[in-house]
């Protein structure tokens, strides 16, 4: 019998081992405990806590890049490479040691965090053409807004709203959203781990989930540019005015933004640093991250997600649960069409999807409009400023019938680079100007995005963005560095976001009704996240909303483990 030769032996064992890693490697990818489909920020919070278990976590991603509105791109010019973000750009509670804001707890969690520039000031551009950059924070509101434009009666007005809402304010950040989870474990870990403030919270529930124009009503508020105000901070925070918004938001958003020493807070690299670090939470621990996934139908046996199926044909098993990050629109593509589904989890989903408000459903919001571009930064100021703020906002009229929902009424501009100098090359700035959820669908739906009907829409808006930008440097669009300026529409957020009608999300008015859960209806194993589920939009809502999910799929104990990792106020 020949002999093998020593180093064919060798060679042969090490195609074994590569071959028994990959097969390894492969069955991990094919069989994890968790996939998670979309990665957007409440699946990838969802993943990132997962991972920090035993459990094996799978996200699939559609796109080339993971982080949904909050993703990140570049362009590369004869300048450099310029940094840009599709989505939020107001951060606060991230730079402190210990913070109620979600996003910061998952990342005490996960042991990952981006770097956070913190800087204090917010411009203001009002419809008589006053210029304002008032620091944020108590001080800056009573020396600089109400000296412009405060009268006796409003400062008075505007302190007894502060008084009113300082009970209510502290109720909502009594209780953690991250104890909670929608099984009978929340006794333990919300109701037993924190017993005064849930005690608090359930004292107060009525109050905190009813709509701000009840306190309104209540303390005779009629000053109108503490009502004007009130209306555009929460109409920056979730795309509604203050008389739809609940009691619980706007006490959150007064106890924390109007207090002593408030900063805010910038996450370097901008939302894609946020990004990154839930990333590497879910890669260092028992994750992994798989883009160019597109996921075509959810695979339901016995009325139990069991897996899902991609466009090529792939099939991929879960051995605990499916957690959709997507839009209620698109949840329903996914319903098998085989008759596994059954009737009770289609009609679910149809009733998320109902947008007609007098048939019981929950309309979407309106959809955006957005400018980006990277200029020549040649004379302006390196540092922001109050003469030259990092981010203003420019409103156009306090008295339009739909007031802040006016279509095109309030511009957000936000120079990313003069707070983070690592996003544009020396000597250059980028840039990015939007409404933010005014613009209607109906105007833009059906064009062609070739057709010159098309094409000159979006030069129109352009010329609206570039207006709102020139309030603080006046000859912007001359600036512009070729190969940079991009011009998004609704139909761009329907197309590359899976935004249906390009929508910010759902218009949830308190009162009305709260937003859904998480958990599926008539399939098992089958749970939900994201700004079309509890506890809604924003940054902060969408990381709870993961949290949650996570929470409910792991044991108490383990959601315990979590609890023990984060630092809240005392």
């Amino acid at each position: 019998m020949a002999t093998i030769p020593t180093f064919l032996r060798r060679k042969g064992q090490l195609v074994l081992a590569f071959l028994v890693l990959s097969i390894i490697t492969q069955a991990k990818s094919l069989s994890p405990d968790v996939i998670i489909v979309g990665g957007g920020l409440s699946g990838l919070t969802c993943g990132s806590l997962l991972s920090q278990t035993p459990r094996s976590v799978l996200l699939l991603e559609s796109h080339d890049t993971v982080g949904g509105c909050a993703h990140t791109w570049t362009r590369k010019t004869k300048r450099g490479t310029f940094h840009f973000e599709s989505g939020p750009s107001l951060y606060s509670g991230l730079s402190t040691e210990t913070s109620y804001n979600p996003l910061k707890n998952v990342f005490d969690i996960i042991g990952e965090s981006p770097d956070i520039i913190k800087y204090d000031r917010w411009g203001t551009v009002f419809p008589n053409g006053v210029r304002l950059a008032a620091p944020i924070g108590p001080k800056g509101f009573d020396d600089v807004l109400m000296a412009e434009f405060g009268t006796p009666e409003g400062r008075r007005q505007w302190d007894l709203i502060m008084e009113r809402m300082k009970e209510v304010g502290e109720a909502s950040q009594a209780l953690t959203s991250m104890s909670l989870r929608e099984d009978i474990g929340v006794l333990r870990t919300a109701f037993a781990r924190y017993p005064g403030g849930m005690f608090k919270t359930l004292k107060y529930a009525k109050e905190l989930n009813s709509p701000f124009s009840d306190i309104v009503e209540e303390l005779n508020i009629t000053d109108p540019f503490v009502l004007n105000w009130l209306d555009m901070l929460c109409f920056l925070l979730q795309g509604l005015p203050s008389a739809g918004t609940m009691n619980a938001v706007i006490g959150y958003m007064l106890q924390d933004w109007y207090r002593d020493g408030v900063v805010l807070d910038f996450p370097k690299g901008g939302s894609g640093g946020i990004v990154d670090a839930l990333a590497r939470g879910i890669e260092k621990g028992n994750g992994q991250i798989l883009v160019n996934k597109h996921v075509e139908k959810l695979i339901v046996k016995d009325n139990r997600a069991v897996g899902v199926r991609l466009k090529n044909g792939e099939e991929i098993f879960a051995k605990q649960a499916v957690v959709c990050n997507l839009t209620p629109f698109a949840i329903r593509n996914l319903l098998p069409d085989d008759g596994s589904a059954s009737d009770e989890a289609k009609n679910y989903v149809a009733e998320l999807c109902n947008t007609n408000k007098e048939a019981g459903g929950v309309e979407n919001l309106k959809s955006f409009i957005h400018l980006h571009a990277a200029i020549d930064a040649e004379g302006l100021p390196e540092e922001a400023s109050a003469d030259f703020p990092a981010q203003w906002a420019v409103i156009r009229d306090w008295d339009l019938p739909e007031g802040v929902e006016a279509e095109r009424n309030i511009v957000l501009c936000t120079m990313t680079s003069l707070i983070d100098d690592t996003l544009a090359p020396k000597g250059t700035h980028v840039l990015h100007a939007y409404v933010p959820a005014t613009e209607p669908y109906e105007d833009w739906k059906g064009l062609d995005r070739t057709g010159d009907e098309y094409k000159k829409k979006k030069a129109d808006a352009a010329d609206f963005l570039w207006k709102s930008i020139e309030e603080y440097v006046p000859n912007a669009r001359e600036r512009a560095i070729d190969g940079t300026v991009q011009i998004g529409t609704p139909l761009t957020h329907e197309r590359f976001l899976r935004r249906a009608e390009g929508a910010y999300g759902p218009r949830a008015i308190a009162g009305d009704g709260g937003l859904p859960g998480h958990k599926a209806k008539g399939i098992d194993n089958l749970w939900f996240c994201g700004d079309y589920f509890f506890p809604g939009i924003g940054v902060p809502a969408c990381a709870s909303g993961g949290a949650i999910v996570a929470n409910s799929l792991v044991t108490v104990k383990e959601h315990n483990g979590f609890l023990d990792k984060i630092k809240l106020p005392v």
